[in-house]
């Protein structure tokens, strides 16, 4: 039996029929509710965590020190700068 001819057929008697397909449906519709239901647990776990998160809230920010300057800074080489000599 190749691959390409395998098909999956519904059998000959009514009843049958029905009830496979009535399986189907079942299936299905288990499959929707769970995933659902998980899609539901995700959203409010993360609704927790993020009160949470809120509630507890962050540490307060440290007071910076006025000496420090932030920024990016580039060595230069003193041979490449072309700057005035300090005195």
């Amino acid at each position: 039996m190749r691959i390409r001819t395998f098909t999956i057929r519904p059998p000959r008697n009514p009843l049958l029929r029905a009830l496979a397909l009535l399986a189907g449906a079942v299936i299905t519709a288990v499959l929707v509710t769970l995933g659902l239901l998980v899609g539901a647990m995700v959203i409010a776990g993360a609704t927790v965590a993020l009160l949470v998160r809120r509630w507890f809230g962050r540490k307060p920010a440290r007071e910076s020190d006025p000496s420090i300057i932030e920024g990016e800074f580039t060595v230069v080489s003193p041979r490449r700068a072309n700057l005035p000599h300090a005195d």
